[in-house]
């Protein structure tokens, strides 16, 4: 990163890069692509990165590391489009913020800045510490306290950047605190403790028609994996968990579940066990495509860290998939029956003989109440149009239980009712109260609204 003489170093790049695409040499010999694969770092002075230089990048590094800002008082122009391009093009990547702090305060300062900008789905924050702009207080305080300050913001890893003189004169002590040193050394390798070497600022990457600084991780320190956060590297495709959750739906939290979307620990006390959905919120980050809000314990959590189950009793199902029936609520012994996509089946919601798991028992047997698999046949609320419109023939009736005898009227296909409620029943089946005081079913198969 080194900010000095950036411009110098930007005029030579381009000259450098017009070179490589005519054919020119440069000191006798041509700029040739790296065959390993780069971990470098971006910022504006690579430009507006679009998606195709985006895509072509990914087969070519292992994680880019972006500045988000340059202090408090200035954000890097490309940082959000950029960042969003890595997320769409499964790139790893970290942020990090070139201080700019005066004091340990406005280090505090920096720090909520840096990570209320930041992307959330960064898997780690850099401390980029090479310059001393510190007039009150020491330097490694004021280091000190930026990271403080992140560590109670997030969860995820911490690393500090700087060359190697700059970092044993200022931050001899307050970088030891970091999960792990960043450090440039040109000319040879560090001398000090580091997990990732930036040796070179001149690494031609053909996918983006620039040179950058470029960086080697010592794997014996942290493996590839760490610097990623296990995010599937260099060409690999990503199989994502189920994330269609809806607010009010439950799910069991798994016992692997270690992190919340912000990177923050799971205690191990509040894995294993049920919990309702809040709210819910598209992104994309690690295997998941959606958040969940987890009211209870006030923390998001990844869609991969749970699976989904009905809790209650909502009365006949809609199956997504073909399920086979089984004979106990264990699913161990089938019956060799089975449902198909699209059936619908009444069933009673019972829990599963160890606690982690939902079954629907029918009168032929039982099935999976996994959300991924089944959604409730009848609709559990009204839409904001209070109004339902009939899909088939249906009849209004006098009274709650639908007996026959207590048939109002026949009401044709696509005609449209007004409803004040919606209420339940016992077994879990629901009703539309009309206006006119009626009632009608709640079948999705019957009606929508």
């Amino acid at each position: 990163m080194l900010n000095k003489q950036r411009w110098v170093k930007r005029l030579t790049q381009l000259f450098l890069a017009a070179s490589t695409l005519i054919g020119i040499a440069w000191g006798g010999q041509m700029v040739a692509q790296a065959s390993t694969l780069a971990i470098p770092d971006i910022s504006e002075w690579q430009g507006k990165l679009t998606a195709s230089q985006v895509a072509n990048l990914k087969s070519q590094v292992h994680f880019v590391i972006n500045r988000r800002q340059y202090g408090s008082n200035y954000q890097d122009l490309y940082a959000t489009n950029n960042t969003a391009l890595y997320v769409k093009y499964g790139i790893p990547f970290g942020e990090y913020d070139y201080a700019r702090f005066t004091s340990a305060a406005s280090a505090r300062q920096e720090a909520k800045d840096f990570y209320n900008r930041s992307n959330k789905n960064a898997a780690f924050y850099v401390l980029d510490f090479e310059e001393n702009n510190v007039t009150s207080g020491t330097t490694n305080a004021a280091v000190k306290a930026w990271y403080d300050e992140m560590r109670s913001l997030t969860g995820k890893n911490l690393v500090f950047y700087s060359y190697q003189s700059f970092a044993t004169t200022y931050a001899g002590t307050a970088r030891t605190s970091f999960d792990a040193q960043w450090i440039a050394n040109y000319s040879s390798t560090p001398t000090i403790s580091f997990a990732l070497w930036q040796y070179t600022d001149n690494n031609y990457l053909s996918a983006l028609n620039e040179y950058t600084d470029n960086s080697k991780a010592v794997t014996t320190v942290h493996p590839i994996s760490w610097w990623t956060d296990g995010v599937t590297t260099a060409l690999a495709s990503v199989n994502y968990a189920f994330s269609s959750y809806k607010a009010g739906q439950h799910i069991y939290l798994h016992k692997n579940a270690s992190k919340y979307a912000d990177g923050s620990k799971i205690a191990t006390a509040d894995r294993q066990k049920f919990y309702k959905i809040t709210k819910v919120k598209k992104l994309t980050q690690s295997h998941s495509k959606q958040a969940l809000y987890i009211g209870a314990l006030g923390k998001w959590v990844l869609s991969q860290d749970g699976t989904g189950y009905y809790v209650g009793q909502h009365g006949s199902y809609t199956l997504r998939h073909k399920l086979n029936l089984y004979s106990d609520s264990a699913l161990s012994k089938k019956t060799g029956g089975y449902y198909v996509a699209g059936d619908t089946v009444a069933g009673k919601l019972v829990k599963a003989p160890s606690g982690h798991s939902y079954r629907i028992k029918t009168k032929l047997g039982y099935l999976s109440a996994n959300t991924r698999f089944v959604k409730p046949a009848y609709y559990e609320s009204l839409g904001s149009a209070k109004t339902v419109t009939t899909k088939k023939k249906i009849y209004e009736y006098k009274k709650s239980s639908f007996a026959k005898n207590q048939r109002a009227k026949a009401v044709k296909k696509g005609t449209t009712l007004k409803v004040t409620g919606v209420k339940k029943r016992s077994t879990g089946s629901r009703y539309f109260v009309l206006s006119n005081g009626k009632y009608v079913t709640a079948l999705k198969s019957y009606m929508t609204k």
